[in-house]
């Protein structure tokens, strides 16, 4: 009985202290291809932002900046299956989910920087474009225009015809495939731990991204020839798995929902001097950059006014948002 009493009272006493023990936190890996770019930047503001009002034994964000959890496709499949919570990727890879996230890509619709931040944001047309994905396991839940699109090649590119026959990295998107053909290049979609080797080999002659990316990834090292064009932008979203985001705690999704949009707000504010840097640091490194003639930026502008149009002709919903899109931009048009 004595020993039977002792080990009961040990059961008590465990229970007890099992009851008293803290709950686990909530921890939300949050994942991007990219580091140490303005990308990488907008998530440790996120963090350091929630991180202020969220006690992080309740509720913590880990960053995995790199592609550690994976290659875009996977990143994306992890976040539509609840394996990986939040990620931040270009929404030109997830066509395959939805081809409307592509018509970001659409060239000749941002004036500039700002301008396509305050479009992705414009109340109406995010009641459309936030709501993509949710039939397909994700929640969108912020966006930026953190940086111009530039080429890099392992030779010079200065005038339009230099464009022709090159195999370029870009996005899986018919807007892709249509704006260049219009300068006669290929499109070569590749995730983006496989575009040094591929440069590197031969596989493709050039890639399309953000300037502190590339020298994130030192890419002057094997292409040092950068070539400003001026008519597209790097639009990365944010986005969730659903199932997961609905099911946080209230308050805590609440803090997320006030952050996000502050977040990127500064982000923005800080994507100008962050890309003049990058730029800085290219030349430092005896990089090249390189802008078309005023003639034949002009004509490339007239060449892409329409790819938006041509390229979703056959692709209804696209061709819809892509027009919201457009409506949006006409809207937000001057906004500071």
């Amino acid at each position: 009985m004595v020993r039977f009493a002792a080990l009961a009272g040990g059961i008590v006493c465990a229970l007890a202290f099992a009851g008293d023990a803290p709950a686990q936190p909530i921890v939300a890996k949050y994942s991007t291809p990219t580091i140490n770019d303005v990308v990488h930047d907008g998530m440790k503001v996120l963090q350091e932002r929630v991180h202020k009002r969220v006690d992080t034994a309740k509720f913590r964000i880990d960053i995995f900046p790199a592609g550690q959890l994976g290659a875009i496709p996977r990143v994306v499949e992890g976040t539509q299956l609840g394996t990986i919570e939040m990620a931040t990727v270009p929404p030109e890879f997830l066509v395959g989910l939805d081809t409307r996230f592509g018509v970001v890509s659409a060239p000749g619709v941002f004036d500039n920087k700002l301008h396509g931040f305050h479009t992705l944001y414009d109340p109406e047309f995010k009641k459309e474009y936030w709501e993509l994905g949710q039939n397909k396991g994700i929640t969108m839940v912020g966006a930026q225009c953190n940086a111009e699109v530039i080429y890099i090649s392992r030779k010079p590119v200065t005038r339009l015809a230099d464009f022709r026959g090159m195999k370029i990295r870009s996005y899986p998107s018919a807007i892709e495939r249509e704006a260049f053909k219009r300068i006669g290049a290929t499109v070569a979609p590749m995730p983006l731990d496989e575009v040094m080797p591929g440069l590197q080999q031969g596989v493709i002659d050039s890639t399309k991204g953000g300037m502190s990316v590339f020298v994130a990834f030192k890419a002057f090292t094997i292409a040092k020839y950068a070539t400003r064009t001026k008519d597209t932008l790097v639009c990365p979203i944010h986005f969730a798995n659903k199932a997961w985001w609905e099911k946080l705690p209230g308050d805590v999704r609440k803090v997320l929902e006030e952050e996000w949009p502050k977040a990127d707000s500064d982000n923005m504010k800080h994507s100008e001097e962050g890309e003049i840097a990058a730029f800085e640091a290219w030349k430092k490194n005896d990089g090249e950059v390189h802008e078309l003639p005023a003639a034949e930026a002009a004509e490339l502008k007239k060449l892409m006014t329409t790819v938006g149009d041509v390229a979703l002709e056959n692709d209804a919903p696209a061709k819809a948002m892509y027009q919201s899109m457009v409506k949006a931009a006409q809207r937000t048009r001057g906004k500071q």
